[in-house]
């Protein structure tokens, strides 16, 4: 470009002005649209500065670029292009919105109101424009190609760059071209045609394509094919070399996988090794043990030996006579002091700790997230593990008092003669199928269910439609599924009240929803009856609103139930503490015989009004132990929404099953919903229930009897005066642990029994091992 400013200081000279040689150009003093041209000429022509040129040359010898670093430069080269090119359309879109609005300006400043009107007094037409808006037009203008000009010339500038970037690009695939060539280089050079495929879809094209958008005419450039000016010969061998570079490339492959192989055997045989060396270590410190055994023995030995030589006797000079020479190790050596041994122990121990360092150093990571550290192991379910441990005895007189299943006079299991029935009317049926339940379970069964515990259909809580029911995985599930509804819902103060003692699932279960539990006294060891002022004293101590868990029925597990006068008081004492009841009915039917007189609490605090959850079992009073039919009965408040009230908590119990089981199991369901919506099933299923109950009651006035006979110490009224499947009997853990290792009688370490385990051929084996253990162990 021709530099002008001569000829233009010279024109000013010529009209006496100033020229502009003097005056010191700065880029700070041009506005903003100048400024940042500049910022991208300089950009896109700067060169090394010069420092950097001469450290290049007096540096050691140069080396040449490695692919990456020359990668590298191509994608910084590649983004300082893309910036550039962006620059550029932003300052030309800038400069179209200034010059549209710098014309708006003029023409409405020169083109409108008094300016007009001047015009047309003039004698010009209404498009008649004054001498001061053609100055301010030709102004602007001349501005505008300016910057117009300034844009072309930066968008040479980068059409330039992007034309060298391009000659860069094509030089370095001609070069992997002719390395591609050599048979030597066949395994080192990089895909061609991935690499001419990145060229190509490059922002290079994208630089192309802008640049012909604002008028800038380039011409395509040329397509390039790696194959162009070879002959069939080269063709033929580069494909040749091809399939040996494909060959030693899975040959590669088969070898890591050989690695592969080794590596996974040489971690066995670490993990053996592990072993070994723990076993070693076990047999090292047996080793240690014996060693200080013997040296003790030993130091002993050579005692008793000095003692003998001390005493006057011909064997003395015999003794020294035999003596053996004293280079060689004798017998009578002086034994190793205290400190000794306890610096070899030391050593030994630090060895042994050097070698399990060395091995879990050398054993591989463990595969497991779930480490002894993480999950630690549980201890076993007492229950279980107590029948477990009476499943392992081999004595033929022991006796389980331990399970809560019912057992027949022979201490065998009895299935009721209507679930009998039942099962044969089921399995008979043609009808039958084993499609999915509804998530609420049976509606046959859960409304039966309802009436059952509530008091039949002349309820208020089912006439007035205020009850839901659902049924569950028999007792344990329905006092989970209400633990977990209460955890998510209950407004009031959301801790649980359990008796002492209780079931002890019920602590896990609530536990594991996250409401916190506290205990009220329940059992009085002193009467081993019921503690009725400390349970009423800790009622009235608790929170309002807190949750309180009764027991319907046949406390488990001490037997020991209120009267219907004493729930009365706990009803009226929840009232005015506003308490929330949770029943857990496990037993009706089973506790007395009478349906009727075992829901008689349920019943009560339903008649008075209260808003309730019932957890319920079939497990007892059916003999569906693993069947597992239980239901959940929720019953509000009578109030004129209660319906709308129920159909929500319905609502949210479904989606509370869903996420837990999806759907309860169907046959033990199925057995109980055909007993109970059967009048003569139902009558003979009360009777099944009142001999069960007769059986266990019998028992309690057996085993009472014959201790009182026996004349053992204390009183055993408490065992007739319990009811339903066990006893608390009062003995001691120790008592407990006794009994069972000399007697094999198992029962809870808390001296609960369970009374269906006892039958008119072990009573009286049981009752003398109670009498001897309670006379023997205090």
């Amino acid at each position: 470009m021709t530099d002008i400013t001569p000829i233009f200081n010279g024109i000013l000279k010529s009209h006496e002005a100033p020229p502009l040689s003097n005056r010191s150009f700065s880029v700070d003093n041009l506005d903003d649209f100048l400024q940042e041209a500049y910022k991208i000429s300089y950009l896109s022509t700067a060169q090394p500065r010069r420092h950097l040129i001469r450290s290049a040359h007096n540096g050691q010898r140069s080396r040449p670029l490695s692919d990456r670093e020359r990668e590298e430069i191509d994608a910084q080269m590649k983004q300082m292009l893309r910036t550039l090119n962006g620059s550029i359309r932003n300052m030309a879109d800038a400069e179209q919105v200034r010059h549209e609005t710098a014309l708006t300006l003029i023409n409405k400043k020169y083109g409108r109101g008094l300016n007009l009107a001047r015009a047309w007094a003039a004698g010009g037409g209404p498009s008649s424009k004054s001498a001061e808006h053609v100055a301010a037009e030709e102004s602007e203008t001349t501005i505008s190609t300016h910057r117009e000009s300034i844009l072309w010339f930066l968008r040479q500038r980068l059409q330039e760059c992007v034309e060298a970037q391009q000659n860069m690009m094509e030089i370095r695939i001609t070069r992997e071209m002719e390395k591609s060539r050599s048979v030597l280089a066949k395994a080192q050079g990089p895909d061609i045609a991935s690499l001419r495929s990145t060229y190509e879809s490059s922002s290079l094209a994208d630089y192309k394509a802008t640049a012909s958008s604002q008028a800038v005419s380039q011409e395509a450039a040329p397509s390039y094919d790696p194959a162009e000016g070879l002959t069939q010969e080269q063709v033929q061998m580069f494909e040749q070399d091809n399939k040996e570079m494909l060959k030693h490339y899975e040959s590669t492959l088969d070898q890591v996988r050989t690695v592969q192989k080794s590596l996974i055997e040489i971690s066995e045989l670490q993990t053996q090794l592990v072993d070994n060396l723990a076993t070693q270590s076990a047999h090292i410190d047996s080793l240690v043990a014996d060693s200080m055994h013997t040296t003790e023995n030993v130091g002993g030995g050579n005692k008793q030996l000095k003692k003998a030589t001390q005493k006057p006797s011909p064997a003395k000079y015999t003794f020294f006579a035999t003596r053996v020479p004293r280079r060689h190790p004798s017998i009578l050596a002086r034994p190793c002091s205290f400190a000794c041994k306890l610096h070899g122990l030391t050593q030994h121990r630090a060895s042994v700790s050097r070698v399990k360092s060395l091995a879990k150093q050398m054993s591989p990571p463990s595969a497991t997230s779930f480490t002894t550290d993480v999950v630690p192991q549980a201890p076993e379910d007492p229950l279980f593990g107590l029948m477990r441990a009476y499943k392992a005895d081999q004595d033929p007189n022991k006796v389980d008092l331990g399970i809560g299943a019912y057992r027949d006079d022979n201490a065998k299991p009895w299935v009721l003669p209507v679930v009998k029935k039942a099962d044969e009317i089921l399995r008979n049926d043609p009808e039958l199928n084993h499609e999915y339940a509804p998530i609420a379970g049976i509606p046959s069964f859960t409304s039966k269910a309802a009436e059952l515990i509530l008091g039949g259909a002349d309820s208020p809580a089912i006439k007035e439609k205020r009850v839901t029911s659902i049924q569950t995985i028999s007792g344990t599930g329905a006092v989970h599924l209400g633990a977990l509804f209460l955890s998510r819902f209950y407004p009031g103060t959301r801790k649980v009240y359990l008796s002492n003692p209780t079931w002890a699932n019920h602590n896990q279960i609530f536990t594991n929803v996250g409401i916190p539990i506290t205990q009220y006294p329940y059992f009085s060891k002193e009467t081993k009856g019921l503690d009725f002022e400390g349970m009423k004293s800790a009622l009235l101590g608790a929170p309002d609103r807190s949750i309180i868990l009764l027991h319907a029925c046949a406390h488990n597990p001490t037997g020991v139930d209120p009267t219907l006068a004493q729930w009365k008081e706990i009803a009226a004492i929840m009232r005015q503490k506003r308490h929330f009841p949770f029943f857990d009915t496990a037993y009706q039917g089973f506790a007395s015989g009478d349906l009727s007189k075992d829901n008689a609490a349920v019943r009560y605090f339903v008649e008075q009004g209260f808003e309730l959850v019932v957890a319920q079992s079939f497990a007892k009073n059916f003999g569906l132990y693993g069947e597992r039919a239980g239901c959940f009965h929720v019953v509000t408040s009578p109030a004129p929404d209660a319906e709308n009230t129920i159909t929500r908590i319905a609502s949210q119990l479904a989606i509370l099953q869903r996420s837990e089981i999806s759907n309860p199991p169907l046959y033990g369901a199925r057995i109980a919903s055909t007993v109970m919506n059967d009048a003569s099933l139902f009558a003979e299923w009360e009777d099944n229930l009142r001999t069960m109950s007769g059986r266990i009651i019998s028992m309690r006035k057996t085993l009472r009897s014959k201790l009182e006979e026996l004349g053992t110490p204390g009183t055993w009224n408490h065992i007739t005066d319990q009811i339903g499947m066990f006893s608390f009997t009062g003995l001691t853990e120790a008592q407990v642990l006794k009994i069972r290792e000399d007697a094999h009688i198992y029962m809870t370490k808390n001296g609960r029994i369970s009374m269906a385990g006892l039958n008119t051929k072990n009573v009286d084996y049981v009752a003398k091992a109670i009498d001897k253990v309670v006379r023997e162990v205090q």
